[in-house]
């Protein structure tokens, strides 16, 4: 998978400058993000896809990275927030999944906020994360605003998600493929990172049930989650390495950036609590395979969840020095701080400051 590619997919005005920075700028002006207030800046004005978010300025709708970078500010965000910038994504997201697979197409926006009327459908790059990331995203914002209207008028379509993404999905060993049928007929890869995200939108999913006294369906959904926890810890870790591999379906463990080193992180990120015992070998395996991540030394985006995951580990030199690292980023380079890095971002920031569930 290469959820990055979107953003290759920019207006040919800007395309040239998409990937330039002005390092000079990053020098002097560094001065921490406000992340929450960029999130909220990047959303889409008009058009057919009003109250959506953009991957960076002037660039398309990637739903998935936009449920990464939601997700993180929710809980920050006062009531007034919650109905003008949250709830509206998500009867937008709702009001274009397809009825009968719950699945979701990107968008593209060739020319940016300039005419947002213009759009292309894309195919998404997994289902399976797609899905679980809205389900955290929407069961967040359940919680944290008290609509319980919203969630009894939204619950099935939520139920459909998860079923036909995250259970009809799962093979024997409980990781989850990537597609569903018939894409998954020349991708059933169960990737690391995916599984992980799914655990979560699972784990969240169910927890919300069962404060509904929706019992037989909470059970279900967390043994979902187990499954996968076991899937993941069975046929993904490595004990002789002490390290995971990237999906099912690679051959070995690799030194590469992504996926090989920065999904070791994912577990820990995405709380799979039954594999805990595993985080420190991951984390062990990323460090040493890359060093000097913090500096973004690596990809030319920013990882936000290697810093994250350092905080959550009281590492907080490294977390600090990343965050550093895309201030100056966000400085030279406006676009390559996506809404999910922003997303991670303020995560890493919350825990910093002593917020240990961000």
């Amino acid at each position: 998978m290469q959820r990055r590619s979107l953003i290759t997919k920019v207006p040919a005005a800007l395309a040239a400058g998409w990937l330039l920075g002005t390092p000079a700028r990053a020098a002097i002006d560094s001065n921490p993000i406000d992340a929450v207030a960029e999130i909220k800046a990047l959303r889409i004005p008009s058009g057919p896809y009003a109250g959506g978010y953009e991957l960076a300025p002037n660039g398309g709708l990637n739903w998935y990275f936009a449920n990464l970078g939601l997700v993180a500010i929710v809980p920050v965000l006062g009531a007034a927030d919650l109905q003008s910038h949250v709830l509206p994504y998500l009867n937008l997201y709702l009001a274009n999944v397809n009825a009968a697979t719950s699945t979701i197409a990107d968008i593209e926006l060739p020319y940016g906020r300039a005419n947002t009327s213009v759009f292309k459908k894309v195919a998404s790059d997994s289902d399976d994360a797609y899905a679980s990331t809205f389900l955290s995203l929407a069961t967040r914002y359940v919680v944290a605003s008290g609509n319980w209207a919203w969630w009894e008028s939204n619950k099935a379509a939520l139920k459909n998600m998860a079923y036909r993404n995250l259970a009809l999905t799962a093979k024997p060993s409980g990781l989850t493929s990537v597609f569903q049928s018939p894409r998954n007929q020349s991708n059933s890869s169960g990737y690391l990172m995916d599984n992980c995200e799914g655990y979560r939108g699972l784990r969240d999913f169910a927890a919300l049930l069962r404060s509904r006294s929706e019992l037989h369906e909470a059970n279900y959904y967390d043994l979902l989650a187990s499954n996968t926890a076991e899937g993941v810890s069975r046929f993904l870790f490595k004990a002789p390495a002490q390290a995971f591999l990237s999906s099912d379906a690679a051959p070995a463990l690799t030194a590469d950036f992504y996926p090989g080193t920065t999904c070791q992180v994912y577990p820990q990120a995405f709380g799979l609590r039954e594999l805990a015992g595993q985080f420190t070998a991951g984390w062990n395996y990323f460090n040493t395979h890359t060093p000097g991540w913090e500096t973004g030394s690596h990809d030319p985006f920013p990882w936000a969840i290697l810093g994250y995951v350092a905080a959550l580990r009281g590492q907080t030199g490294l977390a600090s020095a990343q965050l550093a690292t895309i201030d100056k980023l966000f400085a030279a380079n406006r676009r390559l701080v996506t809404i999910n890095e922003l997303g991670f971002y303020q995560r890493t920031k919350s825990v910093l400051a002593g917020n240990l569930s961000a």
